[in-house]
Protein backbone atom coordinates (compact mmCIF):
# COMPACT_ATOMS: atom_id res chain seq x y z
CA UNK A 1 0.00 0.00 0.00
CA UNK A 2 1.22 3.51 -0.76
CA UNK A 3 0.22 6.63 1.19
CA UNK A 4 0.87 9.86 -0.71
CA UNK A 5 2.23 12.86 1.23
CA UNK A 6 1.50 16.54 0.51
CA UNK A 7 1.60 18.04 4.04
CA UNK A 8 4.81 16.93 5.74
CA UNK A 9 8.56 17.28 5.41
CA UNK A 10 11.30 14.97 6.61
CA UNK A 11 14.66 15.76 8.23
CA UNK A 12 17.66 15.10 5.96
CA UNK A 13 21.40 15.84 6.28
CA UNK A 14 20.72 19.03 4.28
CA UNK A 15 17.67 20.15 6.29
CA UNK A 16 13.91 19.61 6.10
CA UNK A 17 12.78 18.36 2.69
CA UNK A 18 9.63 17.23 0.89
CA UNK A 19 9.00 13.57 0.21
CA UNK A 20 6.42 11.85 -1.97
CA UNK A 21 4.94 9.41 0.50
CA UNK A 22 5.25 6.17 2.46
CA UNK A 23 5.16 2.58 1.24
CA UNK A 24 3.59 0.09 3.61
CA UNK A 25 4.82 -3.48 3.11
CA UNK A 26 3.57 -6.80 4.56
CA UNK A 27 5.02 -8.03 7.83
CA UNK A 28 8.72 -8.78 7.69
CA UNK A 29 11.41 -9.84 10.13
CA UNK A 30 13.33 -6.78 11.34
CA UNK A 31 16.56 -6.23 13.23
CA UNK A 32 17.22 -3.71 16.01
CA UNK A 33 20.52 -1.84 15.86
CA UNK A 34 21.64 -0.53 19.25
CA UNK A 35 24.52 1.93 19.42
CA UNK A 36 26.96 2.43 22.29
CA UNK A 37 25.13 5.66 23.21
CA UNK A 38 21.81 3.78 23.53
CA UNK A 39 20.14 4.99 20.33
CA UNK A 40 18.19 2.29 18.49
CA UNK A 41 16.50 1.74 15.12
CA UNK A 42 14.53 -1.18 13.67
CA UNK A 43 14.88 -2.08 9.98
CA UNK A 44 14.83 -4.98 7.56
CA UNK A 45 18.02 -6.80 6.59
CA UNK A 46 18.07 -5.12 3.14
CA UNK A 47 17.64 -1.55 4.43
CA UNK A 48 20.56 0.79 3.77
CA UNK A 49 22.64 2.71 6.29
CA UNK A 50 26.00 4.43 5.79
CA UNK A 51 29.57 3.67 6.83
CA UNK A 52 32.14 6.37 6.02
CA UNK A 53 29.57 7.89 3.67
CA UNK A 54 29.30 4.57 1.76
CA UNK A 55 25.93 2.82 1.45
CA UNK A 56 25.69 -0.60 3.15
CA UNK A 57 22.81 -2.97 3.92
CA UNK A 58 21.93 -3.81 7.48
CA UNK A 59 22.66 -7.52 6.84
CA UNK A 60 26.27 -6.59 6.03
CA UNK A 61 26.80 -4.66 9.27
CA UNK A 62 28.54 -6.26 12.24
CA UNK A 63 28.74 -5.50 15.95
CA UNK A 64 31.51 -2.93 16.65
CA UNK A 65 31.18 -1.43 13.16
CA UNK A 66 30.95 2.36 13.12
CA UNK A 67 27.98 3.76 11.19
CA UNK A 68 27.17 7.34 10.22
CA UNK A 69 24.79 9.31 12.42
CA UNK A 70 23.70 12.93 12.49
CA UNK A 71 26.46 13.66 15.03
CA UNK A 72 29.19 11.59 13.36
CA UNK A 73 30.31 7.92 13.38
CA UNK A 74 28.93 5.79 16.22
CA UNK A 75 29.79 2.20 17.14
CA UNK A 76 27.22 -0.61 16.98
CA UNK A 77 26.79 -2.26 20.37
CA UNK A 78 24.29 -4.94 19.32
CA UNK A 79 22.19 -6.22 16.40
CA UNK A 80 19.20 -8.33 17.46
CA UNK A 81 16.47 -10.01 15.41
CA UNK A 82 12.93 -8.84 16.15
CA UNK A 83 9.50 -10.33 15.51
CA UNK A 84 7.90 -9.89 12.11
CA UNK A 85 6.16 -6.56 11.88
CA UNK A 86 4.69 -4.18 9.31
CA UNK A 87 7.45 -2.08 7.74
CA UNK A 88 7.40 1.36 6.15
CA UNK A 89 9.68 3.13 3.73
CA UNK A 90 9.97 6.75 2.73
CA UNK A 91 9.65 7.31 -1.03
CA UNK A 92 11.34 9.99 -3.15
CA UNK A 93 13.01 12.27 -0.63
CA UNK A 94 13.81 15.59 -2.33
CA UNK A 95 17.30 15.73 -0.82
CA UNK A 96 19.80 15.18 -3.65
CA UNK A 97 21.37 12.23 -1.82
CA UNK A 98 17.91 10.73 -1.09
CA UNK A 99 18.98 10.38 2.57
CA UNK A 100 17.00 11.17 5.68
CA UNK A 101 17.42 11.04 9.46
CA UNK A 102 15.77 8.34 11.57
CA UNK A 103 15.10 8.73 15.31
CA UNK A 104 17.05 12.01 15.23
CA UNK A 105 20.22 9.97 14.93
CA UNK A 106 20.66 7.45 12.07
CA UNK A 107 21.41 8.41 8.49
CA UNK A 108 19.53 6.12 6.08
CA UNK A 109 18.33 6.04 2.48
CA UNK A 110 14.91 6.08 0.87
CA UNK A 111 13.81 3.25 -1.43
CA UNK A 112 15.27 4.08 -4.84
CA UNK A 113 16.52 0.55 -5.57
CA UNK A 114 13.93 -1.11 -7.77
CA UNK A 115 15.47 -4.61 -7.54
CA UNK A 116 14.92 -4.67 -3.76
CA UNK A 117 11.23 -3.83 -3.82
CA UNK A 118 9.06 -6.82 -2.89
CA UNK A 119 8.37 -8.80 -6.11
CA UNK A 120 4.59 -8.45 -5.92
CA UNK A 121 4.85 -4.68 -5.37
CA UNK A 122 7.43 -4.27 -8.15
CA UNK A 123 5.27 -6.21 -10.61
CA UNK A 124 2.14 -4.21 -9.77
CA UNK A 125 4.02 -0.92 -9.88
CA UNK A 126 5.57 -1.69 -13.28
CA UNK A 127 2.22 -2.80 -14.66
CA UNK A 128 0.53 0.37 -13.42
CA UNK A 129 3.01 2.76 -15.09
CA UNK A 130 3.33 0.86 -18.37
CA UNK A 131 0.31 2.65 -19.99
CA UNK A 132 1.99 5.99 -19.26
CA UNK A 133 5.23 4.87 -20.89
CA UNK A 134 3.33 3.50 -23.89
CA UNK A 135 1.89 6.97 -24.59
CA UNK A 136 5.22 8.78 -24.60
CA UNK A 137 6.21 8.78 -20.93
CA UNK A 138 9.76 8.13 -19.79
CA UNK A 139 11.25 6.27 -16.83
CA UNK A 140 14.69 6.14 -15.25
CA UNK A 141 15.32 3.06 -13.10
CA UNK A 142 18.36 2.79 -10.83
CA UNK A 143 19.34 -0.22 -8.77
CA UNK A 144 22.04 -2.67 -7.87
CA UNK A 145 21.28 -6.23 -9.02
CA UNK A 146 19.48 -8.47 -6.56
CA UNK A 147 18.57 -11.61 -8.49
CA UNK A 148 18.44 -12.89 -12.04
CA UNK A 149 14.67 -13.33 -12.14
CA UNK A 150 13.00 -10.27 -10.59
CA UNK A 151 11.28 -7.41 -12.41
CA UNK A 152 14.39 -5.24 -12.53
CA UNK A 153 16.48 -8.12 -13.94
CA UNK A 154 13.88 -8.70 -16.67
CA UNK A 155 13.89 -5.03 -17.64
CA UNK A 156 17.70 -4.95 -17.63
CA UNK A 157 18.05 -8.11 -19.74
CA UNK A 158 15.61 -6.80 -22.34
CA UNK A 159 17.52 -3.50 -22.40
CA UNK A 160 20.73 -5.49 -23.00
CA UNK A 161 19.21 -7.39 -25.94
CA UNK A 162 20.36 -4.93 -28.57
CA UNK A 163 19.92 -7.18 -31.59
CA UNK A 164 17.14 -7.30 -34.17
CA UNK A 165 15.57 -10.48 -35.60
CA UNK A 166 18.65 -11.02 -37.75
CA UNK A 167 21.13 -10.49 -34.92
CA UNK A 168 22.20 -7.00 -36.06
CA UNK A 169 23.12 -4.64 -33.22
CA UNK A 170 20.74 -1.80 -32.26
CA UNK A 171 21.10 1.22 -29.95
CA UNK A 172 18.19 0.45 -27.61
CA UNK A 173 17.11 -2.83 -26.09
CA UNK A 174 14.07 -4.69 -27.35
CA UNK A 175 11.97 -2.96 -24.66
CA UNK A 176 13.05 0.53 -25.77
CA UNK A 177 15.33 1.12 -22.76
CA UNK A 178 19.00 2.11 -22.88
CA UNK A 179 21.16 0.20 -20.39
CA UNK A 180 23.89 2.02 -18.48
CA UNK A 181 26.25 0.78 -15.77
CA UNK A 182 28.10 2.93 -13.21
CA UNK A 183 31.14 0.90 -12.13
CA UNK A 184 32.98 1.36 -8.84
CA UNK A 185 36.29 2.03 -10.63
CA UNK A 186 34.85 5.28 -12.03
CA UNK A 187 34.90 6.79 -8.51
CA UNK A 188 38.07 8.94 -8.22
CA UNK A 189 38.75 7.83 -4.62
CA UNK A 190 38.58 4.08 -5.29
CA UNK A 191 41.45 1.91 -6.48
CA UNK A 192 42.63 -1.72 -6.23
CA UNK A 193 43.72 -1.23 -2.62
CA UNK A 194 40.23 -0.01 -1.70
CA UNK A 195 38.74 -2.95 -3.62
CA UNK A 196 40.71 -5.55 -1.67
CA UNK A 197 39.82 -3.94 1.66
CA UNK A 198 36.14 -3.83 0.72
CA UNK A 199 36.17 -7.47 -0.44
CA UNK A 200 37.72 -8.43 2.88
CA UNK A 201 34.91 -6.59 4.66
CA UNK A 202 31.82 -7.74 2.76
CA UNK A 203 33.06 -10.75 0.74
CA UNK A 204 33.64 -11.43 -2.96
CA UNK A 205 30.01 -12.23 -3.85
CA UNK A 206 28.53 -9.12 -2.24
CA UNK A 207 31.26 -6.95 -3.73
CA UNK A 208 30.56 -8.22 -7.24
CA UNK A 209 26.85 -7.54 -6.81
CA UNK A 210 26.96 -4.20 -4.97
CA UNK A 211 29.94 -2.66 -6.77
CA UNK A 212 30.49 -4.80 -9.86
CA UNK A 213 26.80 -4.53 -10.87
CA UNK A 214 26.69 -8.26 -11.60
CA UNK A 215 23.50 -10.30 -11.58
CA UNK A 216 24.92 -13.11 -9.49
CA UNK A 217 22.89 -16.27 -9.82
CA UNK A 218 23.56 -19.80 -8.79
CA UNK A 219 23.02 -21.30 -12.24
CA UNK A 220 26.04 -23.19 -13.50
CA UNK A 221 26.99 -21.77 -16.90
CA UNK A 222 28.97 -23.97 -19.27
CA UNK A 223 31.67 -21.30 -19.63
CA UNK A 224 33.11 -19.90 -16.40
CA UNK A 225 31.14 -16.78 -15.42
CA UNK A 226 34.29 -14.72 -14.86
CA UNK A 227 35.51 -15.63 -18.34
CA UNK A 228 32.11 -14.68 -19.80
CA UNK A 229 32.23 -11.32 -18.04
CA UNK A 230 35.42 -10.46 -19.92
CA UNK A 231 34.14 -11.47 -23.37
CA UNK A 232 32.96 -8.48 -25.40
CA UNK A 233 32.75 -9.56 -29.03
CA UNK A 234 33.45 -7.46 -32.12
CA UNK A 235 31.60 -5.42 -34.72
CA UNK A 236 31.18 -7.21 -38.09
CA UNK A 237 33.43 -5.93 -40.88
CA UNK A 238 30.89 -6.99 -43.51
CA UNK A 239 27.18 -7.83 -43.65
CA UNK A 240 26.46 -10.12 -46.60
CA UNK A 241 22.69 -10.16 -46.52
CA UNK A 242 22.02 -11.24 -42.93
CA UNK A 243 25.36 -13.06 -42.59
CA UNK A 244 27.77 -11.23 -40.30
CA UNK A 245 31.44 -11.50 -41.26
CA UNK A 246 34.06 -10.73 -38.63
CA UNK A 247 37.13 -11.61 -40.72
CA UNK A 248 37.85 -11.99 -44.43
CA UNK A 249 38.71 -15.58 -45.48
CA UNK A 250 42.22 -16.19 -46.84
CA UNK A 251 43.79 -19.05 -48.78
CA UNK A 252 46.16 -20.05 -45.98
CA UNK A 253 43.38 -21.40 -43.77
CA UNK A 254 40.55 -23.92 -43.96
CA UNK A 255 36.94 -23.14 -43.05
CA UNK A 256 34.14 -25.09 -41.39
CA UNK A 257 30.54 -24.11 -42.18
CA UNK A 258 27.99 -25.73 -39.81
CA UNK A 259 24.19 -25.42 -40.11
CA UNK A 260 21.83 -26.11 -37.22
CA UNK A 261 18.45 -26.07 -39.06
CA UNK A 262 14.97 -25.14 -37.87
CA UNK A 263 11.42 -25.23 -39.22
CA UNK A 264 11.61 -21.55 -40.11
CA UNK A 265 8.10 -20.87 -38.83
CA UNK A 266 8.95 -18.26 -36.19
CA UNK A 267 9.90 -20.64 -33.38
CA UNK A 268 13.46 -21.88 -32.95
CA UNK A 269 16.20 -20.17 -34.92
CA UNK A 270 18.24 -21.75 -37.68
CA UNK A 271 21.92 -20.89 -37.28
CA UNK A 272 25.13 -21.14 -39.27
CA UNK A 273 28.61 -20.79 -37.81
CA UNK A 274 31.85 -20.37 -39.79
CA UNK A 275 35.08 -21.30 -37.99
CA UNK A 276 38.60 -20.79 -39.35
CA UNK A 277 41.12 -23.64 -38.98
CA UNK A 278 43.60 -24.12 -37.44
CA UNK A 279 43.20 -20.73 -35.69
CA UNK A 280 39.75 -21.71 -34.33
CA UNK A 281 38.50 -18.16 -34.83
CA UNK A 282 34.82 -17.50 -35.48
CA UNK A 283 34.76 -15.57 -38.76
CA UNK A 284 31.04 -15.45 -39.63
CA UNK A 285 27.55 -16.43 -38.49
CA UNK A 286 23.92 -16.27 -39.57
CA UNK A 287 20.63 -16.86 -37.77
CA UNK A 288 16.92 -16.42 -38.47
CA UNK A 289 13.67 -18.08 -37.42
CA UNK A 290 11.40 -17.43 -40.41
CA UNK A 291 13.66 -18.66 -43.22
CA UNK A 292 12.38 -21.95 -44.62
CA UNK A 293 14.73 -24.90 -45.02
CA UNK A 294 15.33 -24.34 -48.78
CA UNK A 295 16.33 -20.78 -47.92
CA UNK A 296 18.67 -22.03 -45.18
CA UNK A 297 20.45 -24.31 -47.66
CA UNK A 298 20.76 -21.45 -50.16
CA UNK A 299 22.39 -19.28 -47.50
CA UNK A 300 24.74 -22.15 -46.63
CA UNK A 301 25.64 -22.40 -50.31
CA UNK A 302 26.19 -18.62 -50.60
CA UNK A 303 28.58 -18.68 -47.62
CA UNK A 304 30.57 -21.58 -49.06
CA UNK A 305 30.69 -19.87 -52.46
CA UNK A 306 31.94 -16.62 -50.92
CA UNK A 307 34.76 -18.47 -49.11
CA UNK A 308 35.74 -20.39 -52.25
CA UNK A 309 35.71 -17.25 -54.41
CA UNK A 310 37.62 -15.17 -51.86
CA UNK A 311 40.30 -17.79 -51.17
CA UNK A 312 40.49 -19.03 -54.78
CA UNK A 313 39.71 -22.65 -53.92
CA UNK A 314 36.86 -24.83 -52.66
CA UNK A 315 39.30 -27.44 -51.33
CA UNK A 316 39.58 -25.62 -48.00
CA UNK A 317 35.82 -25.50 -47.35
CA UNK A 318 34.08 -28.14 -45.20
CA UNK A 319 30.35 -27.96 -44.52
CA UNK A 320 27.67 -30.05 -42.80
CA UNK A 321 24.23 -30.04 -41.17
CA UNK A 322 22.63 -31.64 -38.15
CA UNK A 323 20.41 -34.50 -39.37
CA UNK A 324 18.21 -34.92 -36.27
CA UNK A 325 14.47 -34.41 -36.69
CA UNK A 326 14.01 -31.45 -39.00
CA UNK A 327 17.55 -32.10 -40.28
CA UNK A 328 16.11 -34.98 -42.31
CA UNK A 329 14.30 -32.37 -44.41
CA UNK A 330 17.65 -30.61 -44.93
CA UNK A 331 19.10 -33.77 -46.46
CA UNK A 332 16.17 -33.99 -48.86
CA UNK A 333 16.61 -30.34 -49.91
CA UNK A 334 20.38 -30.83 -50.34
CA UNK A 335 19.73 -33.87 -52.51
CA UNK A 336 17.25 -31.91 -54.66
CA UNK A 337 19.53 -28.88 -54.76
CA UNK A 338 22.53 -30.99 -55.72
CA UNK A 339 25.34 -31.54 -53.23
CA UNK A 340 27.83 -30.83 -56.02
CA UNK A 341 26.40 -27.31 -56.35
CA UNK A 342 27.61 -26.38 -52.86
CA UNK A 343 31.38 -25.62 -52.92
CA UNK A 344 33.51 -27.67 -50.55
CA UNK A 345 33.24 -31.10 -48.94
CA UNK A 346 30.09 -32.35 -47.20
CA UNK A 347 31.46 -33.78 -43.92
CA UNK A 348 29.49 -36.60 -42.29
CA UNK A 349 29.75 -38.54 -39.07
CA UNK A 350 31.05 -42.08 -39.67
CA UNK A 351 29.02 -44.99 -38.32
CA UNK A 352 30.66 -46.31 -35.19
CA UNK A 353 31.57 -49.96 -35.02
CA UNK A 354 28.66 -52.03 -33.70
CA UNK A 355 25.98 -49.47 -34.64
CA UNK A 356 23.24 -50.82 -36.87
CA UNK A 357 21.54 -47.60 -37.98
CA UNK A 358 21.49 -46.80 -41.66
CA UNK A 359 24.14 -44.30 -42.76
CA UNK A 360 22.90 -40.74 -43.16
CA UNK A 361 24.93 -37.76 -44.16
CA UNK A 362 25.49 -35.00 -41.65
CA UNK A 363 25.69 -35.36 -37.87
CA UNK A 364 23.23 -36.97 -35.49
CA UNK A 365 23.20 -35.27 -32.08
CA UNK A 366 22.79 -37.48 -29.01
CA UNK A 367 23.12 -36.72 -25.31
CA UNK A 368 26.61 -38.20 -25.30
CA UNK A 369 27.83 -36.33 -28.39
CA UNK A 370 26.42 -33.05 -27.09
CA UNK A 371 28.13 -33.37 -23.69
CA UNK A 372 31.44 -34.25 -25.36
CA UNK A 373 31.20 -31.21 -27.66
CA UNK A 374 30.21 -28.99 -24.71
CA UNK A 375 33.25 -30.14 -22.79
CA UNK A 376 35.50 -29.37 -25.77
CA UNK A 377 33.90 -25.93 -26.25
CA UNK A 378 34.38 -25.09 -22.57
CA UNK A 379 38.06 -26.05 -22.70
CA UNK A 380 38.75 -24.16 -25.92
CA UNK A 381 37.04 -20.93 -24.86
CA UNK A 382 38.31 -20.83 -21.27
CA UNK A 383 41.89 -21.46 -22.39
CA UNK A 384 41.76 -18.96 -25.27
CA UNK A 385 42.09 -21.67 -27.92
CA UNK A 386 38.95 -20.43 -29.67
CA UNK A 387 38.21 -16.80 -30.51
CA UNK A 388 34.54 -15.80 -30.25
CA UNK A 389 33.78 -12.58 -32.15
CA UNK A 390 29.98 -12.62 -32.09
CA UNK A 391 28.14 -10.56 -29.47
CA UNK A 392 24.91 -12.57 -29.99
CA UNK A 393 26.84 -15.81 -29.39
CA UNK A 394 28.39 -14.42 -26.20
CA UNK A 395 24.91 -13.41 -25.08
CA UNK A 396 23.71 -16.99 -25.60
CA UNK A 397 26.70 -18.41 -23.71
CA UNK A 398 25.78 -16.30 -20.69
CA UNK A 399 22.41 -18.08 -20.53
CA UNK A 400 23.65 -21.58 -21.45
CA UNK A 401 23.41 -23.41 -18.14
CA UNK A 402 23.42 -26.86 -16.60
CA UNK A 403 20.04 -28.59 -16.72
CA UNK A 404 20.15 -32.02 -15.15
CA UNK A 405 22.78 -34.05 -16.98
CA UNK A 406 23.09 -31.67 -19.94
CA UNK A 407 23.35 -27.99 -20.85
CA UNK A 408 20.69 -25.83 -22.45
CA UNK A 409 19.41 -22.27 -22.66
CA UNK A 410 17.62 -20.87 -19.64
CA UNK A 411 13.90 -20.27 -19.94
CA UNK A 412 13.26 -17.39 -22.32
CA UNK A 413 16.74 -17.58 -23.90
CA UNK A 414 18.01 -19.31 -27.06
CA UNK A 415 21.00 -21.56 -27.79
CA UNK A 416 20.83 -22.07 -31.57
CA UNK A 417 24.11 -20.25 -32.27
CA UNK A 418 25.74 -22.47 -29.64
CA UNK A 419 24.27 -25.59 -31.26
CA UNK A 420 25.90 -24.62 -34.57
CA UNK A 421 29.24 -24.12 -32.77
CA UNK A 422 28.91 -27.55 -31.13
CA UNK A 423 28.30 -29.05 -34.59
CA UNK A 424 31.42 -27.32 -35.91
CA UNK A 425 33.45 -28.80 -33.05
CA UNK A 426 32.23 -32.29 -33.94
CA UNK A 427 33.28 -31.63 -37.54
CA UNK A 428 36.75 -30.67 -36.30
CA UNK A 429 36.99 -33.99 -34.51
CA UNK A 430 36.51 -35.75 -37.85
CA UNK A 431 38.78 -33.42 -39.84
CA UNK A 432 41.68 -33.73 -37.42
CA UNK A 433 42.32 -37.23 -38.81
CA UNK A 434 42.78 -35.75 -42.30
CA UNK A 435 44.73 -32.56 -41.66
CA UNK A 436 47.85 -32.67 -39.42
CA UNK A 437 47.58 -28.93 -38.70
CA UNK A 438 44.10 -29.43 -37.26
CA UNK A 439 45.18 -32.57 -35.42
CA UNK A 440 48.03 -30.81 -33.60
CA UNK A 441 46.10 -27.73 -32.50
CA UNK A 442 42.83 -29.53 -31.81
CA UNK A 443 44.44 -32.04 -29.47
CA UNK A 444 46.31 -29.31 -27.62
CA UNK A 445 42.98 -28.07 -26.32
CA UNK A 446 42.72 -31.15 -24.12
CA UNK A 447 45.26 -29.53 -21.81
CA UNK A 448 44.31 -26.57 -19.70
CA UNK A 449 46.50 -23.57 -20.22
CA UNK A 450 47.25 -23.21 -16.50
CA UNK A 451 47.99 -26.89 -15.92
CA UNK A 452 51.26 -27.46 -14.04
CA UNK A 453 52.80 -30.92 -13.95
CA UNK A 454 53.29 -32.28 -10.44
CA UNK A 455 56.77 -32.60 -8.96
CA UNK A 456 58.29 -36.00 -9.84
CA UNK A 457 58.66 -38.48 -7.00
CA UNK A 458 62.00 -40.24 -6.48
CA UNK A 459 62.13 -43.38 -4.37
CA UNK A 460 65.50 -44.64 -3.18
CA UNK A 461 66.09 -48.24 -2.20
CA UNK A 462 69.40 -47.44 -0.53
CA UNK A 463 69.31 -47.35 3.23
Amino acid sequence: MFAENTDYEILTPSGWQDFRGITVAPKKVTFRITLDDGNTVDATSSHHFYVNNEKIKLKDLKIHDYIDTITGPRRIHNIAEQLATTVYDIVEVEDLSHRFIVNNCFVTKNCDEFAFVAPNIADEFWTSISPTLATGGRAIITSTPNSDEDTFATIWKDAEKKFDDHGNETTLGINGFYSFTAHWSEHPDRDEVWKQVEIGRIGQERFRREYGCEFLVFDETLINSIKLAGMEGATPILNMGQTRWYKKPTGQYSYIVALDPSMGTGGNYAAIQVIELPTYEQVAEWQHNTTAIPGQIRILKDICTYIADTTGSANNVYWSVENNGIGEACLIVINDFGEENIPGLFVSEPIRKGHVRKFRKGFNTTHSSKITACSRLKTMVENDKMTVNSKPLISELKAFVAAGATYQAKSGATDDLISAVLLSIRMMDILKDWDPRIYNTFNQTDQYGDYIEPMPIFVSTNY
